[in-house]
């Protein structure tokens, strides 16, 4: 079942190659052998009598034998995995680095390779239907979706595969209705694509009030769509009150009937409709909060287990409806998966490198499998636990990665003393590249990262004052982030040129000074937030393409309107084919 520490940690690439050359296990006299490396499993899968587990970090598949519950096994597979899923005696795993999704078959406790093919933008998700007819993967950066056809034996089909182009960055997906529809959520906000997969087509958009979808299955009847999400109150500030009582983020398990979720209305594909009508149970309460809610897997008699990813704990229920009991496992479970009967589950402690069993009816973990010795953190690497650590804020409501996916943005509004006011909600910005884009802040008032970590430690999440080495370590991985990819190809050179002509012409780089596309100070833009104050330090102009709204409230739908807001004289005195020549070369940036 799915992970969710994917893809966009650029300190994790950097980390990950270290351990390429990791040598593979081998099978000796005295038992298998493992070299020490970081394995980080991502996702797991049962097949046969197996638990086949994919690790992001050294590229290599454990096979635990579900007799012994121990790792019978360990193979070098690619260079960076990013999800798995069985097709009956066969696997697909995508390699985000190779850019590749591969199967393979097992044969004695042994993967052979069978097929690949290229998907683009460094495949992430990936889903199998029900049938073993079809599966699915995402590629968040280039906002697609592949649908490749399986052969009856389950294995993957070398031909040419049906791509889908989405509105927003893909990530978690699930085949539902019999296969009829394939849902694929925002990798960041809250948005649904819902996809014909057998025509390979996009049925339409619609949006929940949420952000950070982790989680998503059908419900055991078939009737319901299971998401596990966050939610941010944008207008909550973030006192130490609000936090307690969990009104700044709330950590959420939604039902959406199909029924409601299908209903058509009137417009273009692309237009996103609120779904109307759903359930919710909340995790976590004051005290004991559930921060950062993940991976889903729901047996047919309706046994549910949800990863809390933030505070080492999984919720667990073995019929719908019941209230969910809450079990400590290991460091960051982001994968769960359930056994033959329903009897056990089995959850992917990431950080910890290895895998808990859990008794379903006992409610209590029974095994914990390591995957084989580990070594020495660097400092950045413990900068990544922290990063997905709620323990650092007060009751483990969030994390830095609640509101910052994977190094970037939900893109929503946050109530918080970054600009030294409550009451002026400001747009979360991205981290990706954050190293390079000083002084920090709306109002760039923090002079150092570091500064900028310890305030948002303290004021944002309510957390303790962080020792040297906790900001120290945040801050070695932050620094390791790179800016984000455009996901349209630059294409016309000549209009590319003609729109950065247009960019010099009206002095945008006086403030978004290239490469970095900002600078340092404020300057008074005469957008004014609800204290008055309308001088702001540049935002970085990178990645623009991966914002959904822009300008510091988020009072701009598009790009297109940002400028009229912000330049209007400017905009009026562009002609004929200017203005798309500038958003062009904006959104290439």
């Amino acid at each position: 079942m799915k992970a969710t520490a994917h893809f966009f940690s650029s300190a994790s690439v950097l980390l990950a190659a270290a351990i390429f050359t990791m040598p593979c296990p081998s099978n000796a006299e005295d038992g298998l052998r493992m070299e020490p490396s970081l394995r980080r499993p991502i996702a797991l899968a049962v097949c046969g009598g197996l638990l086949v587990c994919a690790n992001r970090d050294s590229g290599s598949i454990s096979l635990v034998d579900l007799g012994r519950l121990e790792v019978s096994s360990e193979q070098k597979i690619g260079l960076r995995l990013g999800d798995l899923e069985s097709s009956g005696t066969n696997v697909l795993v995508t390699d985000s680095v190779a850019g590749r999704l591969l199967c393979l078959s097992l044969k004695d406790e042994k993967l052979v390779p069978t097929a690949s093919i290229p998907i683009g933008g460094s495949p992430q998700d990936l889903a199998i239907s029900a049938s073993k007819k079809k599966c699915s993967v995402t590629s968040p950066w280039k906002r697609q979706v592949t649908i490749a056809d399986l052969a009856s034996d389950g294995r993957l089909v070398s031909r040419q595969a049906k791509v889908i182009e989405l509105p927003f960055s893909p990530g978690r997906q699930a085949f539902c209705r019999e296969d009829t529809l394939l849902v694929v959520a925002d990798a960041f906000g809250g948005r649904l694509a819902l996809i014909d997969p057998q025509a390979a087509r996009l049925r339409g958009i619609r949006r929940i009030e949420g952000h950070g979808i982790r989680g998503l299955a059908p419900s055991s009847d078939g009737k319901s769509l299971l998401l596990s999400h966050q939610r941010i109150e944008s207008r909550a500030p973030t006192t130490r009150n609000r936090v307690f009582w969990g009104q700044v983020i709330s950590n959420i398990f939604r039902s959406v009937s199909f029924e409601h979720l299908l209903e058509e209305s009137a417009g273009s594909l692309e237009e996103t409709r609120a779904v109307a009508h759903w359930s919710l149970y909340p995790f976590g309460t004051p005290g004991k909060a559930a921060g950062d809610p993940g991976a889903v897997a729901v047996g047919p008699r309706g046994t549910t287990l949800v990863a809390l990813g933030g505070v080492d704990r999984i919720a667990l229920r073995s019929r719908p409806g019941q209230v969910f009991e809450e079990l400590e496992v290991g460091d960051r479970p982001v994968a769960v998966v359930l056994g033959p009967m329903e009897r056990y589950g089995y959850v992917a402690n990431f950080f910890g490198d290895s895998i808990s069993v859990v008794d379903i009816a006992a409610t209590e973990v029974v095994r914990t499998i390591s995957l084989g010795p580990g070594r020495k953190l660097t400092p950045a690497e413990r900068g990544e636990k922290l990063f997905f650590d709620a323990k650092l804020s007060l009751d483990g409501w969030y994390s830095c990665h609640s509101c910052h996916l994977d190094g970037h943005t939900h893109g929503e509004l946050n109530d918080n003393l970054g600009d030294e006011t409550y009451g002026t909600p400001k747009r979360v910005p991205t981290l990706l590249g954050t190293s390079n884009t000083g002084p920090w802040g709306w109002l760039g008032n923090r002079t150092t990262l570091w500064e900028q970590v310890e305030k948002s430690i303290e004021t944002t999440m309510r957390g303790k004052k962080p020792k040297a080495k906790v900001v120290e370590a945040l801050v070695a991985y932050l620094e390791l982030f790179d800016t984000a990819p455009p996901v349209i190809p630059t294409g016309n050179k000549a209009a590319l040129r003609r729109g950065q002509d247009v960019f010099e012409r009206l002095k945008c780089g006086k403030c978004h000074r290239p490469p970095t596309y900002t600078s340092v100070g404020t300057y008074d833009v005469g957008l004014k937030d609800e204290t008055g104050q309308g001088s702001y330090n540049p935002p970085s102009l990178n990645g623009l393409q991966h914002q959904g709204r822009f300008l510091h409230d988020n009072s701009a739908e598009t790009l297109s309107r940002a400028l009229e807001l912000h330049r209007p004289t400017a905009m009026k005195s562009l002609r004929g084919t200017e203005r798309a020549d500038l958003l062009r070369f904006l959104l290439s940036i």
